[in-house]
């Protein structure tokens, strides 16, 4: 055993109405902000913001992390849906994710 094996790595997530959780649920905490523009779009009793609600129910809105890849050379190979993605964003972190669906080479 080394000196080191003791030691563990604590993470804080973001706290939810004064609790700490033990690890990050804020996606699923932003579900109430989703029904929030759910029914204002519904408010507004029109086509569009029909679709605009469904389009929140189905997709999410506030509560579905998502991010834009910008590649730097095209894909060589096909990626499938739920296929694992590591990367950098523009500060140089390490960032990962899952495609959302199938992308062709």
């Amino acid at each position: 055993s080394s000196k080191w094996s003791n030691l563990r790595r604590y993470l804080s997530y973001e706290k939810v109405a004064g609790y700490a959780p033990g690890s990050q649920v804020t996606d699923h905490c932003a579900i109430d902000r989703d029904q929030a523009a759910i029914e204002a779009e519904l408010a507004k009793k029109t086509p569009e913001a029909f679709e605009n609600a469904l389009r929140i129910y189905n997709e999410g809105g506030n509560s579905k992390s998502y991010a834009q890849v910008t590649l730097t050379t095209p894909l060589s190979t096909f990626i499938g849906a739920g296929t694992a993605i590591l990367g950098r964003n523009a500060e140089g972190n390490e960032v990962a994710g899952k495609a959302y669906e199938d992308y062709q080479a």
